[in-house]
């Protein structure tokens, strides 16, 4: 009995005969009538499908993991699929007696009659208990299934299902062998726990440290081969747990077997003929058959996936390539894209410069810069309002941010694609909707709390030189406020003349008509929007720097308006004005433009 668990494909015709062993821990028969039937809709395509192919094809079931027990073998997982398997072979077993076959046997350490059960299947005994109602199901669902087809289609159905390798076309399982060591019951356990799920990096793993793939070696450079591979294995998977790395060149929330975005890279030219796109194992698939060529060099197709690994290391580490290549993969352009035009291009200059192209029809929708009017940038932005959608927003603020840190050359920082790609972010007014006074009393005492909160805060939220009057204007509100806060009964016009009085204190140009431009837009994530929506300038601002005091992630660029430091004239800290969003545009569209001419891009 080998020490080391071990994987192959075996035809379901290499099953026939043997013995499984169902432990206590397995639960009983549990598959829909919906499960069976797209088992065999899945068999009838691969069938249909095989005919037309040149290549010895096979369809390929989800892994069953095995252990080696007395004469038979404990069926640590896959007792599904195993079982459904086994109704469509008791359906069939006339056809199966014609062709001289026999099915394999199942037992049960806690289901006795379960056996005898899936033996002979009898209907009228479905309602004795969980399990048996279950296989009545299936076998019901299957009878239905097989009505529906062409009156000889059995024949050719069972046919693809049992071949051998040797005959044809066939259906095949993962036979995943855990090694003597290992403890069944805590494999069990891991597997249905979803944390070592037999998945595409579980299986091409077993693949590449296969001892029959070193068939070339001694056995001392054999085992050192496979360590190696196992670390540097190890390695990847660790380098990809970090958010940071994770969320430059990916999207979603994986959580575990994140390796396989690299694997998934590495096999893009492998052949994937006569295997279905949609197969949740195609990678394996097709790293299987790579591997099981006799000309196979295991080291050198390791070595491939590693280079891509490495091709990915690079880019984070080169601080233009991780902001560049990580807004394209955040507005869900495919990294098989960038490295097909990585390896495209023939010097670093026109990659770089490819990338800069690719960003611009991201973007902007143009595709090439040279043939824009000079003004471009200008005209671009000015079309965009409140009302162009968030998404086309959102990739506009996301570029400035981008752009903004690239054109300081002389700073290591870096945007926290992690942190963006974990919240939610809302497009903002800066200067938000005067006449978008809470109804809601609930949201009207929110309200109040925030313009509370803000004039009790120290000094430091409040801007020098401000007038004596200001200040007793502000604390009377605040003495109002707290009044109504107390009161038993919250009275909405006295809301509403305080809700006045801080619109005319904070924003005197509040009746104006709302400034939906982008200049006075900005991102912000969805918890502060949504506490702050309707407040006024100074106590979004105050917001921001306290999050930013607190090392809360905010965008640069969010911070540096809500700061006015785009903003010519910094007279007026309180307000946010007309002239205040035509500065921010103005920025905006410098430090973007500068960005398509390459600075901070081009080293």
């Amino acid at each position: 009995m080998s020490e080391n668990n071990e994987l192959e494909l075996k035809p379901i015709n290499d099953l026939l005969g043997l013995s499984f062993y169902i432990p206590a821990y397995q639960r009983g028969y549990r598959w829909t009538k919906r499960q069976v039937t797209e088992l065999l809709d899945d068999i009838k395509e691969f069938q249909r499908n095989s005919e037309a192919s040149s290549k010895e094809v096979f369809y390929c079931l989800q892994p069953i993991v095995v252990k080696k027990y007395k004469d038979s073998w404990e069926l640590v997982d896959g007792q599904q699929r195993l079982t459904t398997i086994f109704i469509i072979l008791t359906y069939l077993k006339g056809i199966l007696d014609l062709l001289g076959k026999s099915r394999y046997q199942l037992s049960y350490e806690t289901r006795e009659n379960s056996a005898e059960f899936l033996n002979h299947i009898d209907e009228n005994q479905g309602n004795q208990n969980i399990d048996f109602y279950h296989i009545v199901q299936a076998k019901k669902a299957i009878d239905e299934w097989f009505k529906k087809q062409e009156g000889t289609y059995q024949i050719k159905f069972i046919q693809t299902l049992l071949n051998d390798d040797d005959t044809g076309k066939n259906i095949k399982v993962i036979w995943y062998q855990i090694g003597e060591s290992e403890n069944a019951t805590e494999v069990f356990t891991r597997l249905n726990m979803g944390k070592i799920p037999l998945v595409n990096a579980e299986l091409v793993k077993a693949l590449f440290l296969k001892s029959s793939n070193f068939t070339k070696e001694g056995k001392a450079a054999k085992h050192l081969q496979q360590l190696n591979i196992a670390q540097e294995w190890d390695v990847i998977e660790k380098r990809l747990q970090d958010d940071a790395f994770w969320y430059f060149i990916s999207n979603k929330t994986t959580e575990t077997n994140r390796i396989e975005f690299v694997l998934s890279l590495a096999a893009r030219n492998l052949d994937g003929e006569g295997i279905i796109d949609s197969d949740k194992l195609k990678v394996f698939l097709q790293f299987n058959r790579l591997l099981s060529e006799k000309s196979a060099d295991v080291v050198q197709e390791w070595l491939k996936i590693k280079q891509c690994y490495m091709t990915l290391e690079e880019w984070f580490n080169d601080r233009a390539l991780f902001h560049v290549i990580g807004y394209l993969v955040s507005q869900d352009v495919a990294i098989d894209t960038l490295f097909d035009l990585s390896q495209t291009s023939k010097t670093k200059y026109t990659f770089r410069q490819s990338l800069i192209n690719l960003v611009l029809k991201k973007s902007f929708g143009y595709q090439e810069l040279n043939a824009l009017p000079e003004n471009w940038i200008d005209e671009a932005l000015s079309t965009l309002t409140y009302d162009s959608g968030s998404k086309r927003l959102r990739s506009i603020l996301l570029l400035f941010n981008i752009a903004s840190l690239l054109s300081n050359p002389a700073t290591n920082a870096r945007f926290q694609f992690d942190k963006y790609k974990g919240d939610r972010w809302d497009i903002e007014h800066i200067r938000s909707v005067a006449s978008e006074m809470p109804v809601q009393k609930e949201k009207q005492k929110a309200w109040l709390d925030n313009v509370i909160s803000y004039i009790s805060e120290d000094a430091s939220f409040h801007i020098e030189g401000k007038k004596t009057e200001d200040n007793s204007k502000e604390q009377a509100i605040k003495k109002d406020a707290i009044t109504l806060m107390d009161s038993t009964s919250f009275d909405n016009d006295q809301f509403e003349a305080i809700y006045m009085r801080v619109i005319s204190h904070y924003d005197p140009r509040g009746d104006e008509d709302v400034d939906n431009s982008i200049g006075n837009l900005t991102l912000l994530d969805s918890s502060t929007n949504r506490s702050y929506k309707n407040a006024v300038f100074p106590i979004k601002r105050a917001r921001i720097i306290t999050l930013d005091k607190e090392a809360t992630f905010v965008p640069l660029c969010t911070k540096n308006a809500f700061l006015k430091y785009y903003s010519k004239q910094v007279d007026k800290m309180l307000y946010w004005e007309p002239r205040d969003s035509q500065d921010h545009q103005r920025a905006m569209s410098e430090i973007i433009l500068g960005f398509f001419c390459g600075k901070g891009v081009h080293q």
